[in-house]
């Protein structure tokens, strides 16, 4: 877990959305509470006080086909988050859209193209 932590804070960082003291943020978290929603995907974020180690709003996906052991469940789709204000809320609506859909989360976990899961992660919810 703190392997994909690590990758996906990295990712952040690389980006320019956090400084790299987030990603210990996000370690912290874990130890506090688990991240992990359920039908196989983990949104790893940083504690509170990791705040002011945001410098923008970023969003980076893992896959993991073989799984990751994230304490309550096992990962395949990591979700790294740094969000500023209340940026979060958009990404945390739609991911609870799609864990409400287990044969998607197992498309997303195994699709081996990224636009698919860009397009599924980034699609405006639906009105049903």
């Amino acid at each position: 877990m703190d392997e994909a932590i690590e990758f996906c804070g990295g990712l952040l960082v690389a980006r320019g959305s956090v400084a790299p003291e987030y990603v210990e943020g996000m370690k912290q978290r874990e130890r506090v509470v688990s991240t992990y929603l359920g039908n196989g995907v983990a949104l790893p974020h940083g504690v509170l006080e990791s705040k002011s180690d945001i410098r923008s709003t970023g969003i980076v996906v893992a896959q993991y086909p073989e799984g990751v052991d994230w304490g309550p469940g096992t990962a395949h789709i990591v979700v790294g988050l740094a969000a500023v204000g209340d940026d979060h809320v958009q990404v945390l609506s739609r991911l609870a859209e799609i864990l409400q859909d287990e044969d998607l989360c197992d498309e997303l976990a195994q699709s081996e193209d990224a636009s698919f899961v860009y397009e599924r992660l980034t699609a405006p919810p639906s009105d049903d």
